[in-house]
């Protein structure tokens, strides 16, 4: 009789001990930042690609494009409005501002057939930083966050390399915001 109660107690504790395991893993739909931090304004990020530098065989795939900076600035506030967690705000009454510096845009083939690419990957780089407005500490910093699309130049699957360049801008947006938000 003894031993029958104590293999009950042994298992419930078991139960009990796997319930809070996995009750408790830590995911959260609500924002990491503080409390105060409600508004953001979306500061035009400085496009740091250079086009006067040599170009080398490491970096012969690396692009510029004129206005690069003002279509991801764009991206990234739809990404704002999509998410929900803060609301568009001017600089003077923000609570925060998000700026950064475009650091890459590169078009790398993936396939070829005949010695011709079939497929491209565009991938776009950048560093972001969040400031409190308040008292102008860094909420949310990291460095080469990237976003990427691949697109094919022939068949049913053609697109546009600017179409292209819009989906990798989209997603870079997507986890520029969902590294504030979600620190994942």
């Amino acid at each position: 009789m003894n031993w029958k109660r104590n293999k009950f107690v042994l298992l419930y504790c078991c139960i009990v001990i796997l319930l809070y395991c996995v009750g408790g893993c830590g995911y959260t739909a609500k924002t990491i930042l503080p409390e105060g931090i409600k508004t953001v304004h979306v500061d035009m990020f400085k496009n740091s690609i250079d086009i006067t530098k040599e170009v080398s065989a490491k970096d012969k795939y690396e692009v510029y494009r004129p206005n690069l900076e003002v279509d991801l600035r764009d991206a990234i506030v739809n990404r704002v409005f999509l998410d929900g967690n803060f609301k568009m705000a001017d600089k003077d009454s923000a609570d925060a501002v998000l700026e950064g510096r475009i650091l890459e845009y590169r078009k790398d083939p993936l396939r070829y057939q005949n010695e011709v690419v079939q497929e491209y990957r565009i991938s776009l780089v950048c560093d972001a930083k969040l400031i409190n407005q308040k008292d102008h500490s860094i909420l949310f910093e990291e460095e080469n966050i990237t976003g990427d699309a691949t697109y094919f130049t022939t068949g049913a699957l053609q697109k546009t390399e600017t179409s292209a360049l819009s989906d990798a801008m989209s997603d870079l947006a997507r986890r520029i915001i969902n590294k504030i938000v979600e620190n994942w």
